[in-house]
Parts: structure tokens; sequence; C-alpha cells
């Protein structure tokens, strides 16, 4: 998948990972305090060199362990990080008015920007918002299907 290209939507925690390093589990506890410090709601650790599976464990497991207010999706090698948004229902009445609903299965919803060739994954009773850039249709096609058949059962 091509998440590699951002807009302003987005500001990046980036790292690269050696799985041998003793001090990745460090690294990811720098990289989610940086995250949380940033004015940014979103983040995405990318370029990942290692186990992209075994790195978000690590997220997901520093997030659960430290209890901060965070929700991290894995979607090809990029991990993507929301903090919850106050003007999440803003944001919600926003997202439908520009866009329109691609899939809804459970607890999420995506909806598709077609104009700015944005898919925005929505988790409603917890409020997290995801804006995922794509670059093709086939694309789009395949980070839709991960979000549904992983993510919208949460």
């Amino acid at each position: 998948m091509h998440l590699q290209k951002r807009s302003s939507l987005r500001k990046r925690v980036e790292g690269e990972f050696i799985e041998e390093d003793a001090s990745i589990h460090r690294l990811v506890e720098v990289l989610i305090k940086s995250f949380l410090r940033a004015d940014s709601e979103y983040g995405a650790i990318t370029d990942i060199k290692a186990d992209v599976d075994y790195i978000y464990k690590l997220v997901k497991n520093y997030i659960s362990n430290e209890k901060v207010d965070v929700y991290a999706l894995k979607i090809g090698n990029c991990i993507l990080m929301s903090k919850t948004n106050i003007g999440f229902d803003e944001v919600y009445e926003i997202i439908k008015e520009r866009s329109y609903l691609k899939a809804r299965r459970g607890v999420a919803e995506v909806w598709d920007d077609p104009s700015n060739r944005i898919l925005h994954f929505l988790i409603i009773p917890i409020r997290k918002h995801f804006p995922i850039e794509y670059v093709t249709d086939s694309e789009k096609e395949k980070i839709v299907k991960i979000l549904i058949d992983e993510y919208a059962e949460v």
C-alpha cells in the first residue's frame, strides 16, 4: 500500500527499527510519547525495517499498559495512531458532507472523499478518526478491505 504521501492532516512519527536491538521497546516508547506531545490528532510510524507485526504488538502493549487515549491500526507496513478528538462530532459532520459512505460494519464506518483521495475510517463508540490517503482505486479497495475485515468489530 502506498502510504508514503502525507498531507498536513497528519504529522508523521518516523523511525527505523532493527528487531534485534534491545532498545526497540524504548524507541517505541519515545515515538509514542513524541506523538502524544505533538499538536496533531494523528500520527504514523513508517519506514519500519523490522517485522511490522512485532512493532505493532509493542505499540498496542504500550498503549494498553500506559492507558493512553490513543488507538493504533496497522495497514501494510505502516502503523497509524489517533488520539480521541474532542471535536469528533464536528469532524464527523464535515466528513458526511464531503464524503460518501463506502462501507459500514459493526461499530466502524469507512467514508471516501474521492476529490482529496482520502478514506476516513471512523470507530464511532470510541470516537476515533483515521484519515488515510490513497493513490489508486485498487489501493483504496485494499485499504477498505483491511479496515473492515480487521478493525470493524472493535
